[in-house]
């Protein structure tokens, strides 16, 4: 049994007796740790937000933002360790609602779902996703798409950290039929989408001006079953306070041939530019330590 397995658990355990302020900042303490300790990781974060920010990875406020969003992982994962222990019914009615327009989350996501055809939610490794999903199970049915780690007893104790909040569990490996007949049943799949491929495995998507590929899963499962596509997040506001934002939903468009390509296209760039203004008003929320972007000589970060 691994010895990440026993201090999950007992950090879980720990967490209920520890008041958030001191959770945060054994957090923070943590993240800082990590970021300054693993010098391939932190090279690689700080060419990631030199490209957000289209600065040299050299620049102090590039560097600033990487060891920040170090920080604010390790304050991700002390609030997932702990969050067996939220109280959505108190958590809930704090969290401030920054959906564009007049419609509510709430209101967006029925629009979604009206066509009876479900949903597939985006998110990303941002803010807190897992929070996302347990506001949204709270409202609607939400299946969660998730990895599956070889330690079993590791896996099923995270796992149930998001069963207990009310989230369907997907493992990822041969989920496809499982996802289509969510969205059958007019519920919705939520995603983690950022994850970085091979040219030849991927989807091409501009991202903060630059091509990259990433899996075109979500938008390809979406199109055969005619779910809407409708990105969501929730993150860290001021003074503790979580945050939370849907887009409007995208809906597919029925395609033959190499037109389903096309589609899977367009529905992607649309979650990546919803990403990507994610990203730049909260960069510091974007958890994301390996390279995003192809290191090609017409994308490499400019020194």
């Amino acid at each position: 049994m691994s010895s990440l397995y026993w201090f999950t658990r007992g950090g879980s355990e720990l967490a209920s007796w520890t008041p958030r302020t001191l959770r945060h900042g054994l957090g923070f303490a943590i993240g800082a740790g990590s970021y300054l300790g693993w010098r391939s990781k932190r090279q690689v974060t700080q060419q990631n937000m030199a490209i957000v920010t289209n600065r040299s990875v050299n620049d102090p406020y590039v560097q600033h933002l990487a060891f920040t969003s170090w920080r604010n992982y390790g304050r991700y994962a002390a609030d997932f360790i702990n969050f067996a222990n939220f109280d959505m019914a108190v958590v809930e009615p704090t969290i401030r609602d920054l959906t564009q327009g007049t419609n509510r989350w709430q209101d967006t996501l029925d629009h979604a779902l009206q066509p009876g055809k479900g949903v597939v939610i985006t998110t990303a490794h941002f803010g807190n996703w897992d929070m996302a999903g347990a506001v949204m199970a709270r409202y609607s049915p939400l299946f969660a798409v998730a990895e599956t780690f070889s330690d079993k007893r590791l896996n099923q104790l995270l796992q149930n950290l998001r069963i207990e909040k009310g989230i369907g569990i997907i493992p990822m490996e041969g989920s496809a039929r499982r996802i289509l007949r969510v969205l059958q049943q007019n519920q919705s799949v939520a995603f983690v989408v950022d994850r970085p491929l091979e040219a030849d495995q991927g989807v091409p998507v501009t991202f903060f001006g630059r091509k990259t590929y990433v899996p075109g899963g979500p938008a390809a499962l979406a199109l055969k079953s005619g779910a809407a596509i409708m990105p969501g997040y929730v993150w860290y506001g001021h003074h503790q306070q979580f945050y939370l934002r849907v887009f409007p939903p995208i809906f597919p468009q029925e395609r033959k041939g190499d037109k389903k390509t096309e589609e899977v296209v367009r529905l992607t760039q649309y979650i990546y530019a919803s990403l990507e203004e994610m990203v730049r008003e909260w960069p510091t929320q974007w958890y994301m330590f390996r390279p995003f972007w192809p290191t090609s000589p017409a994308t490499k970060v400019p020194h």
